[in-house]
């Protein structure tokens, strides 16, 4: 493995879903599976198989790497890299390139981790110790394109684990705009295929999601529905965790702020009783991107997922 060795009411469950959507975009990783599925290579230590404390590490390392990064904060996201990444890697370097990528990339839309490959004592490695290395798929605002990974490591006398390598490929969308535009759609296909080649873990996208031919919350845009709602007697605005929500019967607008990646965007969701229980239709409006208006929509559909569940209960 040469990377490696290199009783609520309905309105208030509806409202209280719209606070985990505006969260800070988080890393989401593997669900886990039982039993347990651990990827270990095959020139790791016969039999050794990664304890629960270092799988929770490797979390907790790479969660807070990735979020410093996406934030910025290249002085934390620094300190948490090997000691042997800094000897190659000078801060001044690290920092500026930081800088240069989220001026690019914009704001996280969503990351993925993929798949988490373990092995302890390769013989091919830098030095003993534990590697755990996440295969990860990424979008920002302005990439729908990113795959990676970050290679773990914790010496043989355990302590954190720290980021000794990491690797990034990507294609942003400006260039995919400009081949697609000069060349064609397939030929942008094939340019992010070699592209992601360099990505061992990668695995193609999910089928972008159909569009409707028209808006299908009842406006033409979203300015139109926020206008229309705030001139509705009986209307209840509030602002919650940045999204403005507003009550109109059972009928419940969640409207993202400007700084989420799915701005503008309008989700309308109304509770319908049925022969088999509770369903709630959701219409979504989106202005913004095609991956960040996908991720709005899979991220509703999860949030419907856990209040039809929750009602189920009471």
């Amino acid at each position: 493995m040469q990377r490696l060795a290199g009783a609520l009411t309905v309105s208030l469950l509806l409202a209280l879903a719209v606070g985990q959507t505006a969260a800070t975009a988080a890393t989401n990783w593997p669900a886990p599976t039982t039993p347990a599925q651990v990827n270990v290579t095959t020139d790791s230590a016969p039999g050794w198989i990664p304890s629960a404390e270092q799988a929770a590490g490797v979390r907790a390392t790479a969660d807070a790497f990735l979020a410093a990064k996406d934030e910025g904060r290249s002085a934390d996201a620094y300190a948490l890299m090997a000691e042997m990444q800094r000897q190659t890697v000078p801060f001044a370097g690290f920092a500026d390139e930081l800088r240069r990528f989220n001026t690019q990339a914009g704001p996280l839309i969503d990351r993925r981790i993929t798949t988490v490959t373990w092995t302890k004592d390769p013989a091919h490695a830098p030095a003993p110790g534990v590697y755990a290395a996440l295969d990860l798929v990424s979008h920002f605002a302005n990439i729908d394109r990113f795959c990676g990974y970050l290679v773990l490591y914790q010496p043989p006398a355990g302590g954190p684990f720290r980021v000794t390598r990491e690797e990034s490929n990507f294609m942003d969308n400006a260039t995919a705009k400009t081949i697609e535009q000069r060349q064609s759609r397939a030929e942008v296909d094939r340019a992010w295929s070699v592209v992601s080649a360099n990505c061992p873990g990668y695995r193609p996208e999910p089928t972008a999601l159909p569009e409707a031919t028209g808006s299908t919350v009842g406006y033409a845009t979203v300015a139109d529905a926020l206008a229309a709602l705030h001139a509705k007697p009986g209307a209840v605005f509030r602002l919650q965790a940045g999204w403005t929500v507003v009550e109109d019967g059972q009928t419940l607008w969640s409207f993202p702020p400007p700084s989420d990646p799915s701005y503008p965007s309008a989700v309308k969701r109304q509770l319908m009783q049925t022969s088999s229980g509770v369903d709630i239709t959701t219409s979504v409006h989106c202005e913004s991107t095609k991956a960040a208006c996908d991720n709005l929509v899979r991220q509703f559909e999860q949030l419907n997922a856990q209040m039809k569940a929750a009602l189920a209960r009471h």
